[in-house]
């Protein structure tokens, strides 16, 4: 398998896409859909878009994260909070 670029990993995750690219379809998804309802809620309660940009900084830190742990458990460095 090859490696994943943590830069596109990050790029990606500010447009929530980067998490299915990094962290696989079911838990990029998962994640994409949890971070753009929690910021929808909050926006329209408190009557602002500042949860959006917060959604997507969160993205891009994910999506970066993830991309470097997968490659590191490519090259069987796996860090210890992904050991089981």
């Amino acid at each position: 398998m090859q490696k994943k670029n943590p830069i596109v990993g990050a790029v990606l995750g500010l447009f929530l896409i980067g998490l299915i690219y990094s962290g696989g379809v079911k838990k990029g998804l998962i994640t994409g859909i949890g971070l753009c309802v929690v910021a929808v809620v909050l926006n329209m309660a408190l009557g602002t878009a500042a949860f959006s940009f917060i959604a997507d900084a969160i993205g891009a830190f994910l999506g970066y994260k993830w991309a470097q742990e997968y490659n590191a458990s490519l090259d069987g460095n796996l860090p210890e909070s992904a050991e089981v």
